[in-house]
């Protein structure tokens, strides 16, 4: 195989009408990945992965789920799986590269992983065949076309329509994954009509063209649920629990403690460090990396999300878009935000939101605290109440707080401004102003104690009650 080169093709062109959804089928999300990048992760995955990935979309825009490294080619005419696979061998990548075979998935295919691509890759080649094609047999294959085979193999692939009651038994269905070689491609894809009764022009047609010609196309036959397609939401919630149930059982395989799987929802890229535990109802998704005994409380949900070894979530966090470094310890209930970063024993305690901040090694924000564009030096204390001002109406703007720096309850720090290493802030101040190192900064008005006057105030009150009581139309009680 030292002259095969393998390039692949995504169909993700489908418009989902059985969805019955204004989001189109391929974004529509798994464990919180869209349904067509599971798919790619699937090719990313194999051996020796394809050379160039190809994606083909119609009328939606979804090039955002799948990374730049993909080519993305519009099916401007929607001719059926034949029109795809025909626009990418027509697009200038194609026509110029050197691939001399092409892989063929559909977008809806979330169940998919390396190691089938692989085995059918591997057997279809073995073969020798001009062509293969994924096969599944099911019990109740329904609407499903069915595989027709003879004595050298698959002769065709018949649409639901097409059948005799004989071949409706028939429990051998498409699968939806191809091999083609290019010669194949080139040869056969033009000459494909459209269907009689459905008027689309059907890939499957050219498993009897190769055949009519004297070639031969390989089955290889594939695991049901391996091939699942998506069409309806109760298929994509189907799909979802197959897919959690293989991604939780791997973790668990690897060290990681799940104390209730079937509440716990892990998405594919997620990466988890042995030692760890995942309490109920966690969600962890899109670009998660758990090191070593890190604990997840209950309820928490994570995305994007990286984190050292021995960090403590408690329950019910949210933390997007963020680093937690080593022995940090978050919630419950904190909110951490995207482009924050919090520091080796570091605490963010409950109910603080954290935004765009970064808290140095062991610096404290345990309650009820805002901070949004700031920098908080190593060994700080953020006192209960502590809010950054950091929006004038138009623009964003940074509070900078130094080493060691002790921030007393009840403090808005109004941005932009600087604090230096090991200022105090008195509580219940509001800084407007930079703060240098070492300084005592207050802003409150003087205290004023008054004897005697809280008794006056209470008599006040009770002599105006008493008079409201007894005027006309008062009511007692």
């Amino acid at each position: 195989m030292s002259d095969f080169r393998l390039e692949a093709a995504i169909l993700a062109a489908g418009f989902g009408t059985r969805m019955f959804s204004p989001i189109p089928k391929m974004l529509s999300k798994i464990l919180g990945d869209p349904l067509v990048r599971y798919p790619f992760e699937a090719l990313s995955a194999m051996s020796s992965p394809p050379g160039k990935t190809y994606a083909v979309a119609g009328r939606d825009s979804i090039a955002h789920a799948l990374p730049e490294s993909v080519v993305w080619i519009q099916q401007k005419q929607m001719d059926g799986t034949l029109g795809a696979v025909e626009a990418v061998v027509l697009s200038p990548d194609w026509i110029s590269g050197d691939a001399t075979h092409l892989l063929v998935v559909n977008g809806d295919a979330p169940l998919l992983s390396g190691d089938l691509l692989d085995d059918f890759l591997g057997k279809s080649m073995a073969s020798g065949v001009d062509m293969a094609i994924g096969t599944s047999t099911l019990d109740e294959p329904g609407r499903y076309g069915r595989v027709i085979r003879d004595r050298s193999g698959v002769s065709m692939i018949k649409e639901y329509v097409d059948l005799s009651l004989e071949e409706k038994a028939i429990q051998e269905i498409n699968a939806g994954i191809y091999l083609f070689s290019r010669e194949v491609l080139k040869t056969f894809l033009p000459k494909v009509l459209p269907h009689p009764e459905k008027k689309e022009r059907f890939l499957t047609t050219v498993v009897e063209l190769v055949r009519e010609a004297g070639g031969e196309v390989g089955g290889i036959v594939l695991s049901p649920d391996v091939v699942l397609g998506v069409n309806t939401q109760e298929e994509l919630s189907y799909a979802s629990g197959l897919l959690k149930n293989r991604i939780n059982k791997k973790h668990m395989a690897s060290g990681v403690t799940f104390w209730d799987p079937a509440s716990t929802y892990v998405g594919p890229r997620v990466r988890i460090g042995p030692g760890t535990i995942l309490f109920p109802g966690v969600i962890l998704e899109g670009d998660v990396v758990l090191s070593e005994r890190t604990h997840v409380g209950a309820g928490s949900h994570l995305t994007d999300v990286h984190s050292g070894p021995d960090v403590t979530i408690r329950d019910y966090c949210v933390i997007s878009g963020s680093r937690i470094e080593a022995a940090a310890i978050i919630g419950p209930f904190a909110h951490i935000r995207p482009d924050s970063h919090v520091g080796p024993t570091a605490h963010v305690g409950n109910f603080v939101e954290l935004k765009k901040t970064s808290l140095g090694e062991g610096a404290k924000a345990n309650h009820l605290a805002y901070l949004g564009d700031a920098e908080i030096g190593a060994g700080s204390n953020i006192g209960a109440g502590t809010i950054t001002c950091n929006y004038d109406g138009v623009g964003k703007h940074k509070t900078v707080l130094g080493k060691n720096v002790f921030v007393g309850s009840d403090t808005q720090f109004v941005a932009p401004l600087k604090v230096g290493d090991g200022a105090v802030i008195a509580a219940g101040s509001t800084i407007t102003e930079d703060v240098p190192p070492d300084s005592l900064a207050l802003s409150r008005t003087s205290q004023e104690n008054r004897d005697g006057a809280a008794i006056r105030y209470r008599e006040r009150l009770l002599a105006a009650k008493r008079e409201h009581q007894v005027a006309p139309g008062g009511q007692g009680g």
